[in-house]
C-alpha cells in the first residue's frame, strides 16, 4: 500500500488556489503552505513509485528534489535522467522561475518550509500565485512520469 498519495497532493494543490481566492487574513500564507505540502507529497509519491527505500522523513524540498533527480524516467520512449525536472519552467513571466529554483527557495531568502511558512511575523516568499503554479507543475510531472520513474 502506498504511503504517499498523488491524489492527495493534487487536492492540496487545488486547495491552495481556493484558499488564495478566499482573500481571508493569512490566505497567502495558507495558500503557499498547502501548495508546498502538495509538492512534498507529490515528490515523495514519485520516490515511492521509483522504489526508493527509506524515503526521508524530511520536509526539505531541496533534499527531496535531489533524491528525485537522481532517478531516471522514460520520455519519448527513452530512459533519461529525471534531473530534467529541475529545469521545468513554472512561469516564463519570471526570471528563473523553474521547478528547481522555486523548490530551493530558502537558498534565495524565502521562508523555510514548513515552520517559517506556518508561523512567524514575516513571510518572505515568492509570489503566492507562482507557488500555486509550481505545485500544479510538480503534481502534473509526477502524474505524467511516475509510472516510469526508477531509482
Amino acid at each position: 500500500m502506498a504511503e504517499f498519495s498523488l491524489e492527495f497532493a493534487e487536492r492540496m494543490s487545488e486547495a491552495s488556489e481556493s484558499i488564495l481566492e478566499s482573500q481571508k487574513i493569512d490566505s497567502d500564507r495558507a495558500a503557499i503552505y498547502s501548495a508546498l505540502v502538495a509538492c512534498e507529497i507529490a515528490i515523495k509519491s514519485a520516490l515511492e513509485s521509483a522504489g526508493v527505500s527509506n524515503i526521508p522523513k524530511t520536509h526539505d524540498l531541496g533534499k527531496l528534489m535531489q533524491l528525485l533527480t537522481s532517478c531516471t524516467v522514460v520520455i519519448d520512449s527513452r530512459r533519461v535522467p529525471a534531473s530534467r525536472f529541475r529545469g521545468l519552467v513554472v512561469d516564463s513571466n519570471y526570471a528563473n522561475a523553474t521547478v528547481g529554483h522555486l523548490l530551493q527557495g530558502e537558498k534565495y531568502g524565502a521562508s523555510v518550509f514548513p515552520n517559517q511558512i506556518r508561523y512567524g511575523d514575516l513571510l518572505a516568499h515568492f509570489p503566492v500565485a507562482l507557488i500555486i503554479k509550481l505545485s500544479k507543475k510538480v503534481v502534473s510531472w509526477v502524474k505524467d512520469n511516475g509510472s516510469s520513474i526508477e531509482a
